[in-house]
């Protein structure tokens, strides 16, 4: 089997380029089905099957190897989605043994990476993305914080509800295709993001592969930096094959691309890279404090920092300054809200409304208040347009004319405040959120003309970085190639922070 590694710096299309090596593959006559493309995220399999679909003319069912690891080993196996564990089930995992999980992620998108707010079920999922037995993994650990028996106590409680309740988790599907399931017959596999593959993960890309001509590996060890959640980068540093660089950035300003290699030329264990950054030179800017950055610039924004809780004082001044934005890339004000105050606007300036807009009005008033306003009377109309008049007429509506928060008594008091900052800056209507609040590995993968990087870290962090400052670094080099034109840098305002 020949290998064939590409490498992709930020912004050098490394996923584009693999797909172009699909289509070249379909081109000259490989069986859609004897194809394999393992994406990290369900979001990026899909893109690659929807793609060659469109350019091939395929049906889904002709490419059925295009998918997640888990899902491959879903599929291979032949289960049901009965049979694996959800979010459902975690809690009723942790109400049976009295444990608190907190939050749960499990996975589905984010190529079966496993969290929840309970380090006991972490650890004891990280053992085994790692092919670690757990005692091993304690004791190299260094979890200073958790009690061996405590961590035992929890894998048993696990296992114990899983074989109770005829249950496999997303490592039991890898290991139980490890042990059971068949060798497809493949000749072409391709890996994408292959940094972020644990080693139980590249167990499964070698049995796979095992039978195939050709395989495919493409990603970037200068962007691993999933490693806590067990991604093996030094399978991917150590691989032999013909290896290919990507050397252009399509995305990185000339600044941009000389900090960051200054950032990750740190890191001492690296394949390394050289690339260019874009005609543009870009700007760079440091800052002592996050309030100095003027977020209202034109273009769209990427605030990026290391923790979540970072994140709670920006959110506070954008939303005091009646700035619409997204946290996590999801808006914190219903988006069926911003229309309705919108269509509310519109309406009362003598324009026609959407039968759907006006529903969503009418959602948002109560009939307890004295005023009659006939949502029941809308559930039979007919039309597909509406004026004020019309609905004053007909239709119960006896506020026209009014501002929405009056007319509007159902909106919360959180969401009114936030609605009348924005209206008082922003009189166009715009419901487009041009601010995205996020943690440096929510965004991986993600762009904006603008980055604002704050380069706090954590107490366990700045301990971490004393023995070992890799992987930090490769974080933060991450978060420093986001930006399409400008860079803002927000130096530490705490106890520490990564130096930039």
């Amino acid at each position: 089997m020949k290998t064939k590694i590409i490498l992709g710096p930020p912004g050098t299309g490394k996923t584009h380029n693999l797909l172009k090596l699909v289509e070249q593959e379909l081109a000259r006559g490989t069986p859609p089905d004897r194809i394999a493309f393992v994406a990290f995220t369900k979001k990026a399999a899909n893109e690659a099957r929807d793609r060659a679909m469109k350019k091939f003319n395929l049906e889904e069912q002709h490419l059925p190897n295009f998918r997640t690891l888990h899902s491959f080993a879903f599929h291979q196996l032949g289960m049901t989605k009965s049979e694996v564990m959800s979010r459902d089930n975690y809690k009723e995992f942790a109400q049976a043994f009295g444990m608190d999980l907190g939050s749960v992620t499990d996975g589905i998108e984010s190529g079966g990476v496993f969290t929840t707010d309970n380090i006991l079920i972490n650890e004891v999922n990280l053992a085994r993305m790692k092919c670690l037995e757990l005692e091993h993994h304690y004791n190299s650990s260094n979890l200073q914080d958790v009690s061996w028996h405590a961590l035992l106590r929890a894998q048993r409680a696990l296992e114990e509800f899983k074989k109770k309740k005829e249950l496999f988790d997303f490592t039991d599907m890898i290991d139980l295709y490890l042990s059971s399931g068949p060798v497809p017959k493949l000749e072409v596999v391709f890996v994408d993001e292959a940094q972020d593959l644990c080693r139980l993960q590249w167990r499964m890309i070698d049995k796979i592969a095992q039978d195939a001509k050709q395989i495919y590996i493409s990603g970037d060890d200068d962007q691993a930096i999933y490693r806590w959640a067990g991604a093996d980068v030094e399978h991917l540093i150590n691989m032999p094959g013909e290896t290919k660089v990507l050397t252009q950035s399509y995305r990185c300003p000339i600044v941009v691309q000389n900090l960051s290699q200054d950032i990750i030329s740190k890191v001492r264990n690296r394949r390394p890279k050289s690339w260019r950054g874009t005609n543009k030179q870009g700007l760079l800017q440091y800052h002592s404090y996050p309030q100095s950055v003027d977020l209202k610039d034109s273009g769209t924004w990427l605030v990026m920092a290391r923790t979540q809780y970072l994140l709670d004082e920006i959110e506070r001044d954008v939303r005091l300054q009646g700035l619409l934005y997204k946290r996590n890339n999801k808006l914190p004000i219903s988006p069926k809200l911003l229309n309705a105050v919108n269509a509310w606007k519109r309406l009362n300036e003598g324009e026609y409304i959407e039968l759907p807009e006006v529903k969503s009005i009418y959602s948002y008033m109560s009939t307890e208040v004295g005023i009659e306003r006939g949502f029941k009377q809308l559930k039979t109309a007919d039309k597909e347009k509406y004026e004020a008049e019309e609905l004053v007429m007909h239709h119960g509506l006896l506020v026209s004319g009014r501002p929405w928060d009056v007319a509007f008594d159902k909106v919360g008091n959180r969401d009114r405040e936030f609605l009348r900052a924005i209206e008082s800056r922003n009189t166009s209507g715009d419901t487009e959120a041009k601010i995205n609040l996020s943690t440096i590995h929510g965004a991986k993968g993600g762009e904006a003309d603008n980055v604002m990087l704050l380069t706090d870290i954590s107490r366990k962090a700045q301990e971490a970085m004393e023995v070992n400052s890799d992987d930090e670094t490769r974080v933060f080099y991450v978060g420093a190639t986001r930006a399409r034109e400008t860079l803002h840098i927000v130096q530490p305002q705490r106890y520490g922070g990564f130096i930039i």
